[in-house]
């Protein structure tokens, strides 16, 4: 947690784990690097279902309206989407710390 590269891909990682709020919660107090630290973990709310409560919120409000048969496929494409949108901007955002 010592350079803002390390600091981005470990909030990037964390994120997709215990989603992107908590990690910002766990990592501040070791970094002194807020500014990579924030952009971690905000592109850390694409790839997982986990990496954004708003992810879950999203599953939650489907099973909700009882779109049961829908799930799988929205699984499927969220997960495409997310790991392409993942895959672009996290590297965009490796790039621009440097």
């Amino acid at each position: 947690m010592r350079t803002p590269h390390m600091v981005y891909l470990t909030s990037l990682v964390a994120s997709q784990f215990i989603s992107n709020v908590p990690a910002t919660v766990l990592l501040a107090p070791f970094t002194s690097h807020a500014t990579a630290l924030f952009w971690g973990v905000n592109v850390g709310g694409l790839g997982t279902l986990v990496a954004s409560l708003a992810n879950l919120l999203t599953l939650k409000q489907l099973l909700a309206l009882g779109e049961r048969d829908a799930v799988r496929p929205f699984f499927k494409l969220f997960t495409v989407l997310n790991a392409l949108g993942l895959l672009l901007l996290g590297s965009l955002g490796w790039f621009w710390l440097r």
